[in-house]
Parts: structure tokens; sequence; C-alpha cells
């Protein structure tokens, strides 16, 4: 068992001296590895944008929609939600900085980038009260470091905040954690368990780009016997004219054969036995080396795996061939959509959450409580 384990690669949160914070992984960039291999892969980037407008319905409604929460970066609600919901659907946590007045309402807040923040040291009680955000986590600066108090909607603990800063000029406010982990001190992405296979489909399509256009597939093979004679004398008359003769073949054969539209024409010099023309030229086209079989059975393994961590994704959701599309009655696609809308219930609920009760502390719209339009009807023709 202690060899098997071995193998086993485990994401660790050791703590950083050099930056008095909690590491995300032992190089510190655990977010950002996430964050690039959904990016690489076409069914975890196509998989994570369905899942966020599932976390977000059809909005909360016109009216709702058009709210301006943070009148500085012009945010309407929706733009709000929608950067909460990719965080918790990548990341599967977020960090929302928010703003106080003196009056102790939420004056503005918006979503600071997931991969910018890192835990500050915790106390005996297992708290943390600091979070750090830096744009660079591999090598940071102190200097580039800013600390920014947990969140913490009491009255007296944002006095002693506001007074440790100097005053509400200086204030900088809080940052709302959400960890959908609890248990960790960083979640883990939602890719994590099929990283690698959103690595397999990005590398599968890096191997066939390279193949394509580096390697000999679609090639014209040319074989002739050499038209440029032996004991040809460097830089004579006869020489010259036998290279210019050459070049004028070559081009003729690459233009006769429409090099323009294919991989290109390859020209190759060799001595033939035999006086027949088949003996004196061979023209030859190369195949694909692609074996079209196994990258389409790697890369349906591979998208089925990463479906399933988006909360088991239907494939006719987002495969976007025709035969798939149009093989899918209408019944069938809205049951799919019946189907992911309860899959994703628990997200979206906390989503909800979490807009509701900054909302219920704001400054303008303590009265607002929102809730997420479905994307479709639960009425059928059979159930009205």
């Amino acid at each position: 068992m202690r060899t098997l384990l071995i193998d086993v690669w485990k994401r660790l949160t050791p703590w950083s001296k050099s930056a008095d914070v909690y590491a995300n992984d032992v190089d510190n960039a655990y977010p950002e590895r996430m964050d690039r291999l959904i990016n690489n892969s076409v069914t975890a980037k196509s998989a994570a944008a369905i899942m966020v407008q599932y976390l977000i319905g059809k909005g909360y409604g016109t009216d709702a929609d058009s709210i301006i929460i943070n009148k500085e970066k012009n945010l309407k609600l929706i733009d709000f939600a929608d950067d909460v919901a990719d965080d918790l659907v990548k990341q599967r946590g977020v960090f929302i900085h928010i703003n106080w007045n003196a009056l102790y309402q939420i004056a503005d807040c918006s979503v600071v980038p997931y991969e910018w923040c890192r835990i500050g040291k915790k106390d005996s009680n297992d708290y943390a009260g600091k979070i750090a955000i830096s744009k660079e986590w591999l090598k940071p600066k102190r200097s580039e470091i800013e600390l920014v108090d947990v969140y913490n909607p009491r009255k007296a603990v944002i006095d002693a905040q506001v007074e440790k800063a100097g005053g509400w000029e200086h204030y900088k406010g809080q940052l709302l954690f959400i960890n959908m982990d609890t248990k960790l001190i960083y979640p883990l992405s939602r890719i994590d368990s099929v990283s690698e296979d959103c690595d397999s489909e990005a590398q599968a399509s890096i191997y066939k780009n390279k193949l394509l256009r580096k390697g000999f597939f679609g090639n014209t093979l040319v074989v002739t016997r050499p038209l440029v004679g032996e004991g040809l004398e460097p830089g004579s008359t006869a020489l010259t004219e036998a290279e210019s003769e050459r070049e004028r073949f070559q081009q003729a054969i690459k233009d006769s054969l429409g090099a323009q539209n294919t991989g290109g024409v390859l020209c190759l010099e060799m001595d033939f036995a035999g006086e027949k023309l088949d003996d004196a030229i061979l023209i030859k086209q190369i195949e694909s080396k692609i074996d079209d079989k196994l990258f389409n059975y790697t890369e349906t393994s591979v998208r089925e795996n990463i479906l399933v961590a988006f909360n088991n994704l239907p494939a006719g959701l987002i495969k976007t061939n025709d035969s798939a599309l149009f093989g899918n009655s209408g019944e069938a696609i809205r049951e799919m959509k019946r189907t992911y809308w309860e899959n994703t219930n628990k997200e979206r609920n906390l989503l909800t959450a979490v807009i509701n009760q900054l909302l219920q502390r704001s400054q303008d719209y303590a009265s607002l409580i929102v809730q997420p339009q479905k994307l479709i009807d639960d009425a059928t023709p059979d159930n009205p």
C-alpha cells in the first residue's frame, strides 16, 4: 500500500515563510495551473461556461439584473453573479472584496481573481484574520503583497479594523472567502481529479497540429534520376545551366501538382536501374500517420471524464456536431436540461445565498431578495 501511495499526487498547502501565507500547493501555483488546464481543454472550458449559466439561470429579472452594485466599476448585479459563479465552478471557491460605509452597510463589492489570493497565518483558534493579495505568487515580493482583513460584519470588529487602518479613508475593507471544501484550507478545483484528462485533450490537439504543420502529412514525394550529371566543374557554365534546369524542372513539378493546396512537394534524386519511364521518375503521396480510431477513442474517453467532473453534464448539452444535436428529440433535450438543473442545485443555492447575504447588508438594496429564473419551464405537453 505504501508503494502505491507514493505514486498518488496530492495537493499540499504548506506554510510559506517567505510570503507569510499558506501556499496553494508546493509551488504555490495550483489555482493558476487548474485555470490554465481548463482554458486549454475545449471540453472543460465549454462545460464550465455551461455550468455557470445553469447557476445564474436566466438571471434574476430585468430590474434586478440592471442594478449597479459597484458604482466605481459600473458593475451590475448580473455581472457580479457571473464572476462569483465562474470561480465557484472552476476553483470551487471565491474571494469577494467588500467595502463598508460609516453606517456599517456594504457600500460596494466585487470579485478578486481567485489566483491572486492566499490565506494568512492562523491563530490558536484556527482562525486566519488576514488574506494576502498578489498578482504574482511564484516569486512574490513582500512590498507587492497587500493584506486585507477577513470578512466579519460585526460593528466592533469593523471599528477596530478602521481604527487600526488610521480612519475610514485608509480602510481597505474586507474579503469574504467562500470555500466549498470546508475541511481544507483551499478547495480543490472542480477538475482536480480529471486534470490529466484536460491535459490529454489539449496535448492531442497540439500533437495533431504539429504533425499537420511540420510532419510529412499531405506531402508528395517525387523521386527522379540525378538532374545534374557528375564531373561538371564547379563554377562552370555547364554546371550553372544544369542547376538552373533542375530548378525549372522541380518548379514545374510543384506547379503541376498544385502544391499550394497540399502539404508540399519533396524532390529527391537517386540512381535507378533500367530504361523505362517508371524507372526514371516516381511520384508517391505520403499518407497521414494520424490514427483516427485511437484519437477518437482517447478524445471521447477524456471528454466523458471531464463532463462527469462538471456535475455530470449531459453530453447532449455540449456536443456541437449536427448528428448529436438533431439526433435527440426536443423532449430529450428538455430532459437533459431539467436533469442538469437538478445536478447543479447545490452550487446554485450557494451562489444565491451569498448574493442575498450581501444584498441584505447593502446600503441600497437591503430589502431585495433574488432568485434565479429557470432555464427551462417545468410544463410539458402532457403536464401543463
